[in-house]
């Protein structure tokens, strides 16, 4: 159930941070934001991959 929660607050913050620019930002630097946080959200998920089969095995040794 927690990686529901992840996911949704990772969406929240991509959402906010890509539409937080407003008109001002060229689109250079909205394309290398866009890709910064497409990137972060990149090693969160495998971060998440790598907890989620650490459990497991963990979970198998009880």
């Amino acid at each position: 159930m927690a990686e529901k929660g992840v996911e949704s607050e990772t969406a929240s913050l991509v959402d906010e941070q890509v539409s937080g620019g407003g008109g001002s930002a060229s689109a250079g630097a909205d394309t290398r934001g866009k890709h910064r946080i497409l990137a972060e959200l990149k090693r969160v998920e495998q971060e998440m991959k790598f907890l989620e089969e650490e459990l497991e095995e963990l979970d198998k040794h009880r």
